[in-house]
């Protein structure tokens, strides 16, 4: 028996199929080691075969590797810049512990210093701030002195947790709101306050001839209301401040051209052009269009560039404004070469023959096509870590910004750890609604199995790797698969149809490969973004070979043993 080994060494994840001919015998595959290319990548390679073999019980007599060139696929979170608002801030909006509730204005005074003079007699609105660490008694104690002495406080601010607990103790219920930044106050002369009923949407706040009233703004100064206003729309809570300085230059909301020092950028086609206003453009650009990223500590040349734009997504997906991230996600490609000869290494380690017989490409395409129904014609997508590939029979184009891409945008819009993420943004979630209660993202309610942790009662909870993964409080069941389909819309299918743009040519079928592929939700989102005509569907690898199938993945490993098989 003559057993070929097809390695391939990705740069998320290290494959090898073992082949007899045209019979599969197996396959196998590890997490890459270092760099793909390097010494340890290629040890790591060698370790899998000898694996693969103990677990198959057979020797391989001959391996084929294809011509590495890494790629350095980074992915940056570039925080939003601030709408213009002139003189107004936006202290807080949102918070999860609120107490009472109300609307109210007044200037700020801190509950652990003196009252200036006079403010015994004919004393203005105050909005009181409480510093973290005074003490939730202590606090309330000082503020029924207040409200005792009649100074008129209307509302507390705390720098702690504690405000549910300061609202519980006072005389006369006034709005509270807790985990306040208090420094961002420093520069205001006066400060607004509203707290609302969860869900029920702010009045004082979200009203821009409200919200200039009780600021007493000038006209020329109403459009800076009404920018801050809109930035609240679906907030239950909220503090705005007035600084005392003058209005701030007007910033222009669409520029195109960065100017020096105006944040990052990108170059295409000779023109500078600022990231975020890029985020619009991008996926009309043909792929590689992008060539330099500017940040701050210089630019950096890349093969190719994606961004996406979370606060785009907020506004498209069916969720509640205010709920998403809004920060700018860039994912670039850098692709590397070295001279080492890969095949020679490879064959040290395994003490067999190592040769090159494709490129990586050819070998994806090549193993894609012994999936049953695969035409002699498909385009084959290789959905990956860092990137989407499509090979046709005559061509083909790496785009950057695929798999970890997504775990980036999900840890981001959730504020969940990236490792949480992955889980989180593979499919559907419930809510545990107490013991082995649930409801699932089509609103139906069952019983679990086995009774939930405590900890995980009114939270979101998707399956992970030792059980339910609770993760979210802020959505609802539904909401969160909403705004999970956009987001495999914005990464995904954005990056697939500029990459398809570039290649050209006809689609007579395409053929999904790689680790994402095995997302039932993700072939769902392509086919209903791509043309209806074209038929979409997800490799079965090694399906028309004798032995095992592969299924969506060792599509390269496969097409490398198959390679061999003349020889």
């Amino acid at each position: 028996m003559t057993v070929i080994a097809g390695v391939d060494v990705g740069n998320a994840t290290t494959e090898v199929a073992f082949l007899d001919g045209e019979r599969l015998l197996g396959v196998d595959r590890v997490p890459t080691r270092g760099r793909k290319g390097s010494a340890d990548s290629l040890r790591a390679a060698a370790a899998l075969v000898r694996r693969l073999e103990r677990r198959l019980g057979c020797r391989v007599t001959q391996a084929r590797v294809a011509t590495l060139r890494a790629a350095d696929t980074t992915t940056l979170t570039i925080p939003a810049a601030p709408p213009p608002t002139g003189r107004l801030r936006l202290i807080a909006a949102g918070v999860a512990t609120p107490g009472g509730a109300g609307a109210w204005a007044g200037v700020p005074m801190r509950l652990d210093r003196p009252l200036p003079p006079g403010w015994e007699q004919g004393a203005p609105p105050a909005v009181v701030m409480v510093p973290a660490g005074f003490g939730y008694a202590r606090a309330a104690e000082r503020l029924r002195a207040l409200l005792a002495a009649g100074v008129p406080v209307g509302a507390v601010l705390a720098g702690g947790d504690e405000g549910v607990l300061i609202f519980n103790r006072l005389s006369t219920p006034v709005p509270v709101i807790d985990q306040v930044d208090l420094a961002a106050i420093a520069g205001c002369d006066l400060v607004a306050i509203e707290v609302r009923p969860p869900g029920e949407p702010l009045t004082l706040l979200a009203d821009p001839v409200a919200l200039a009233a009780a600021f007493a703004l000038p006209a020329d100064e109403a459009g800076d209301a009404a920018v801050l206003c809109r930035t609240l729309v679906d907030f239950s809570n909220a503090v705005v401040g007035r600084a005392t300085t003058d209005r701030a230059e007007p910033v222009r909301r669409h520029e195109h051209h960065a100017p020096d020092g105006g944040g990052p950028w990108v170059a295409a086609a000779g023109e500078r052009v600022t990231l975020r206003s890029a985020c619009a453009l991008i996926p009309g650009w043909p792929v590689g269009t992008v060539r330099t990223l500017g940040m701050e500590d210089g630019p950096v040349e890349v093969d190719d560039l994606f961004a996406l734009d979370l606060a785009d997504v907020a506004d498209t997906a069916t969720a509640r404004r205010g709920r998403l991230g809004s920060a700018a996600l860039v994912a670039s490609l850098r692709r590397m070469t070295d001279d080492a000869d890969h095949a020679a290494v490879l064959a040290g380690l395994l003490g067999v023959p190592v040769h090159g017989m494709l490129s990586e490409p050819a070998a994806a395409r090549l193993g894609t096509l012994t999936t049953p129904g695969a035409r002699p014609d498909a385009v084959v997508v290789d959905l990956g870590a860092g990137t989407v590939d499509v090979i046709a029979p005559d061509g083909e184009v790496v785009a950057a910004g695929a798999g970890d891409l997504l775990t980036t945008a999900v840890a981001e819009t959730l504020r969940v750890p990236r490792a949480a993420a992955d889980w989180v943004k593979r499919g559907p979630c419930l809510r545990v609604d107490g013991g082995q209660r649930f409801e699932a993202e089509d609103g139906s309610r069952g019983f679990l199995d086995r009774p939930a942790p405590a900890t995980a009662a009114g939270m979101l909870a998707a399956a992970g790797p030792a059980g339910l993964l609770p993760f979210d409080r802020e959505h609802s069941p539904a909401e969160w698969r909403a705004i999970r389909l956009r987001l495999k819309e914005a990464v995904f299918t954005a990056n697939l149809r500029r990459a398809l743009r570039t290649l050209g040519g006809p689609l007579p079928q395409v053929l999904l490969v790689g680790g994402p592929a095995g997302d039932d939700e993700l072939l769902g989102v392509l086919l209903r973004s791509l043309p209806g005509d074209v038929p979409v569907g997800r490799a079965s690898v090694g399906g028309t070979l004798a032995g095992p199938v592969a299924g969506h993945r060792y599509a390269a490993a496969v097409g490398l043993g198959l390679a061999g098989r003349a020889s």
